[in-house]
């Protein structure tokens, strides 16, 4: 008969933030704050529960197995009990994460893990704040402690599987999705003066996440591709639909007439 397998929750070097469980609840454990696992490893192992691991900045280097991964944040780490690892660094510099560990497997279909299986995701930057949000709500949810807290724990866990996905980089219709609003939304509104604001309301991203979102999906910032189309829409009805010059800047907002005739010009 096979040894068990010896499982347990390493705790970090005193004086870092952590939780670990108590009574039966579906959350074992709560890590969060800055790490140097180059001065502390977190030696290789088999967990209790089920890791949720967000690299939040910094570099880190995953041994699963007899494996070694080097991964860059933003990352999600999802571990199983049954998969054996371990965490360094290849230089002395602080990372900062976020660790859930569940007593389950993770419930989503597109997150479950095989027996002794990790996944390893990319994540978005923008979806960061939302996570760190999650794992704050986590733990005033612990302080809090009442009867209640099995089903806020539970709640919070699918909060954080379906943001984990969401955020995935791998999720590509998701993108998809969220291009096509922003390239619609921008053909709707051609006559706004300041358009940004506006859209990182409606996409509910920040200026700097909008930034990089259309850098990636376009290779310029919002304000260049929003000027692109809204001349491009200016040339058709000029060129294509009869409308006169000062017509056209007038609808699409310009604020003179000169102003559109001279990108037609250009």
């Amino acid at each position: 008969m096979a040894k068990p397998v010896s499982k347990v929750t390493v705790h970090p070097p005193p004086g870092r933030p952590s939780w670990g469980g108590q009574g039966n609840l579906p959350l074992i454990y709560l890590g969060w704050g800055r790490r140097d696992f180059a001065k502390t490893p977190l030696p290789v192992h088999y967990d209790r529960g089920t890791n949720y691991f967000i690299l939040v900045n910094g570099e880190i280097v995953l041994t699963v197995g007899n494996e070694q991964k080097v991964l860059q944040a933003p990352s999600a780490i999802l571990i199983d009990s049954d998969c054996r690892f371990g965490i360094t660094q290849r230089k002395r510099e602080t990372v900062s994460i976020l660790v859930w560990v569940w007593k389950d497997r993770p419930q989503l279909p597109e997150l479950q893990l095989a027996e002794g299986a990790s996944l390893i995701l990319e994540l978005r930057d923008s979806s960061l704040d939302t996570l760190k949000e999650l794992h704050s709500r986590s733990r005033k949810e612990i302080a809090i402690s009442d009867s209640a807290l099995p089903f806020t724990l539970n709640a919070l866990r699918q909060l954080l599987e379906v943001e984990i996905l969401r955020a995935s980089r791998t999720a590509a219709a998701t993108g998809d999705l969220r291009w096509e609003l922003a390239h619609s939304w921008m053909m709707n509104n051609l006559s706004i003066h300041t358009p940004v604001p506006a859209l990182c309301d409606y996409l509910g991203m920040s200026p700097s996440a909008l930034h990089r979102f259309f850098r990636r999906q376009a290779t310029l910032s919002p304000g260049a591709y929003f000027r692109k189309l809204k001349w491009q829409e200016a040339r058709r009805l000029v060129e294509k639909e009869g409308w006169q010059v000062k017509a056209a800047a007038y609808h699409l907002g310009y604020r003179h007439p000169n102003d559109l005739s001279r990108a037609l010009k250009e």
